[in-house]
């Protein structure tokens, strides 16, 4: 096949299957239906694809690298910074809040990809990708909390500790999905983001620095 009609018959294809995904979910959508939808052969899709959770995975796979990217990008930022960190010592958050609302951002840039993740991809290999998440957040803000809790390192932490970090982690998880699900345009959910960044931060904050 030329680039060409390879760049096509790719790209019919996976318009095809988001459609197909987007209405029915992983589970139940048909192959079938999505060559006949893109108006291709089922030899082609395996030409390009190897299965139906390839094909699931051209669909999402990039948004969500480009969103993991977004995350790693200002936590290796923000665990340079907290190696300085002495306990009670005061934190300028606008980057924290700049680099919430890239999220936002890179959420609502492809959003019927994020919410086909997390409500149609039930089955695929992105179905457990919304705890996948948390547990990056909870390594990171492991990290974050025995160094600004002044501990000699995360060894430290008691099982208490390590309980409430595990659930702020999946909390803020959940504010980013929620904003996405709730929020009809990227502005709305913005502007709503302020309030709730308040929320994260008077959290953390206040288990930080509860004795």
């Amino acid at each position: 096949m030329g680039n060409d009609n390879t760049k096509e018959t790719v790209d019919k294809l996976l318009k095809s299957a988001k459609k197909e995904f987007t209405e029915k979910g992983y589970m139940k959508a048909s192959l079938r239906n999505i060559c006949k939808e893109a108006g291709v052969t089922t030899g082609a899709l395996y030409f390009f694809f190897k299965d139906k959770d390839d094909l699931f995975r051209g669909v999402v796979g990039a948004p969500m690298a480009e969103l993991r990217s977004v995350i790693e990008s200002h936590m290796s930022i923000e665990e340079e910074d907290i190696k300085n960190y002495s306990p009670g010592m005061n934190i300028d958050l606008e980057d924290d809040l700049a680099a919430a609302a890239e999220v936002v951002k890179t959420l609502y840039k492809y959003k019927e990809e994020f919410e086909l993740v997390i409500s149609g991809s039930q089955g695929s290999s992105f179905e457990n990708a919304i705890d996948d998440m948390a547990d990056l957040m909870n390594n990171h803000y492991t990290e974050m909390f025995w160094h600004m809790k002044g501990y000699k390192s995360k060894k430290h932490m008691t099982k208490e500790d390590k309980f409430i970090v595990h659930w702020m982690s999946h909390d803020q998880v959940d504010i980013f999905v929620h904003l996405l699900t709730h929020c009809p345009n990227e502005k709305e959910a913005l502007k709503q983001l302020k309030g709730m960044f308040s929320y994260i931060t008077g959290g953390w904050f206040g288990v930080i620095n509860n004795a």
